[in-house]
């Protein structure tokens, strides 16, 4: 999720921080907190998992007000597996916001990642107003407005959105204004040093992966002297806000885009899509613009009938490099009439990462999003800006989907991100084709708080815990020795799954 400023650096600055000097084996203190096997106490977990152990950590609703109303965070632990060699605990956040993260210590295990756990308890957590500690969610409801006609102009469509949303953030906010109104990056953060304090830890290690990296960023700024090491995946901008995912992602999307029209004209006599570059990118905007006037209903081999608009078109396009046989394949079939091997709706392409939860998932997303961001821009400003993006990314405007996300939101701004650089050991990693989160964003964020960028050559997402170099992460969480440059991006050979 989703700016450049200028820096002045001083030598100091520059300087590599010096290495931590590697513990001495640490016992896990007694942290008092009553654990039990989450599969005893949890009961959708998994049945395999005989090792991680879940409890609950009480923290302030508020920080500011520690006295007043308290709310649980469900936090689960897996112990090293070589305690002889224990240097303390990682924490993790995969990312959303509004993923549930209790369950990722036992996925991690099953990663490329899985040796951070020799010499750490690997321990996960939900985050606040998220799954088992006090999730929700807000139904949508008719009230909220009804959608426009089909037909409907563009800017009336937008406009007539973006009255849906805000109805809708005024009625789901109503719902308990007092704990929505305090689901923000920092507050998460704040509950993660009380994590700490629980655990009896004097320092934390912590990987964070998408909006995770912008928890750990505000964690290790605020709470500097209390990281160990910090391990962050496919980085969020530095800068926050809705409209800078949006642009981000737009941009991202039309390099990669671009790209695919080289990679396609090169491949003329295969797919017939242009000999030159510009063929083909004339080809596709002919066809998304045909598509919008008169989508296409097309009956697959499944059986399904699925429609095909210039929205289906931008999202088979946005694609990654191991998809672009399909994607061309789907570009000649909708021109010519013939069935397209891709929808557009491929689950591992249709959002951030955000994992289905009917637990406050969705509702705390938005709510981080909104109160981190501020003001909303209102109807007006918010159309001027998709133009803007419609102007230079026609195919891509929509960007990451959030714009009318926070449209009327009610709620005061929370205490932003306050970004500062910090001395604790850092490694950056970014994925090189990636949009979601572009890898640029990783680069501003070095400049802007310090430690060092690895850049994976893929596209996908958060992506680390499934290629080789994941190696070097690992070295990093047990040595402190960040690494720089890029690494291939291909799978493990020996894990399932295949990143873009």
């Amino acid at each position: 999720m989703p700016n450049s400023f200028p820096l002045y650096l001083t030598a100091a600055m520059l300087a590599a921080p010096a290495l931590t000097t590697p513990a001495s084996a640490s016992t896990a203190p007694d942290s008092g907190l009553s654990w039990a096997p989450c599969r005893s106490v949890h009961q959708e977990w998994e049945k395999e998992d005989d090792r991680s152990e879940c409890a609950t950590v009480t923290v302030p609703l508020d920080h500011a007000s520690p006295a007043g109303r308290t709310i649980g965070i469900a936090v689960s632990r897996i112990r090293a597996t070589e305690p002889q060699q224990r240097r303390g605990v990682l924490l993790m956040n995969p990312g959303g916001p509004g993923n549930q993260g209790i369950g990722m210590p036992w996925s991690l295990t099953q990663t490329t990642l899985k040796d951070v756990g020799r010499d750490h308890d690997l321990i996960g957590f939900d985050p606040r107003g998220v799954g088992l500690s006090g999730g929700f969610e807000c139904p949508k409801d008719a009230s909220d407005g009804v959608e426009p006609a089909p037909g409907t102009g563009a800017e009336q469509r937008f406009r007539a959105e973006y009255e849906i949303e805000a109805h809708a953030n005024a009625r789901c906010t109503g719902y308990d204004r007092e704990l929505i109104s305090r689901l923000n990056t920092r507050a998460v953060a704040d509950d993660m040093d009380d994590i700490r304090v629980a655990l009896g830890e004097k320092k934390i290690s912590f990987f964070g992966i998408s909006w995770g990296t912008a928890l750990g960023a505000v964690y290790r700024s605020h709470y500097d002297r209390n990281v160990d090491r910090m391990l962050l995946d496919s980085v969020m901008p530095p800068e926050f806000s809705v409209e800078t995912m949006e642009r981000g992602t737009s941009a991202a999307k039309q390099a990669g885009y671009e790209d695919f029209a080289a990679w396609a004209a090169d491949r003329d006599s295969t797919y017939h899509l242009g000999r030159t570059s510009r063929e083909v990118r004339d080809l596709a905007l002919s066809l998304w613009r045909r598509l919008g006037e008169h989508p296409v209903t097309v009956k697959g081999p499944d059986g399904k009938t699925r429609e095909y608009s210039d929205g289906s078109l931008s999202a088979i396009l946005s694609y990654q490099r191991p998809h672009w046989d399909e994607v061309a394949r789907s570009v000649a079939a909708l021109r010519d009439g013939g069935v397209p091997p891709l929808t557009g709706e491929e689950p591992e392409h249709d959002s951030w990462g955000l994992q289905p939860n009917s637990s406050g998932g969705l509702l705390m997303q938005r709510a981080v999003l909104c109160n981190d961001q501020g003001a909303a821009p209102d109807a007006d400003a918010a159309w001027r800006l998709k133009q803007h993006r419609a102007e230079k990314y026609p195919m891509f405007a929509n960007g990451a989907g959030y714009s009318n996300w926070c449209a009327g939101w009610p709620l005061t701004h929370g205490p932003g991100w306050d970004l500062q650089r910090g001395t604790s050991p850092l490694q950056l990693v970014g994925h090189r084709y990636e949009a979601i989160t572009p890898l640029v964003w990783a680069e501003q964020m070095k400049r802007r708080i310090g430690g060092e960028v690895l850049t994976v050559d893929n596209g996908a997402h958060g992506s680390l815990d499934l290629v080789d170099c994941a190696s070097k992460a690992v070295d990093f969480i047990s040595t402190g020795r960040t690494s720089s440059g890029s690494c291939p991006g291909e799978p493990s050979k020996s894990l399932p799954g295949q990143p873009g």
